[in-house]
């Protein structure tokens, strides 16, 4: 069994598990929901950040990227 076969099966039943839950009658308090709000505010200023050190080298590597598409374009014959 290859890695990719097991991990669809495991992305399954994991999907199943989700999907065929019992209810949980469980209580949220109001500090949840500013919990899962800084969460996501963190996960945004990260990803900005990370953006932000590396935005040098990921436009270096579309500029890169684009330039060898327009070279390959100018250099195929015309039909």
């Amino acid at each position: 069994m290859t890695i990719g076969r097991m991990l669809t099966i495991l992305g399954l039943v994991a999907l199943l598990q989700m999907l065929f839950t019992p209810p949980a009658h469980a209580y949220l308090d109001p500090g949840t929901g500013s919990y899962i709000f800084q969460l996501l505010l963190a996960a945004f200023v990260g990803i900005a950040f990370v953006i932000k050190v590396f935005w040098a080298r990921i436009k270096g590597f579309f500029a890169n990227l684009f330039a060898r598409d327009k070279a390959h374009r100018e250099q195929a014959p015309d039909d």
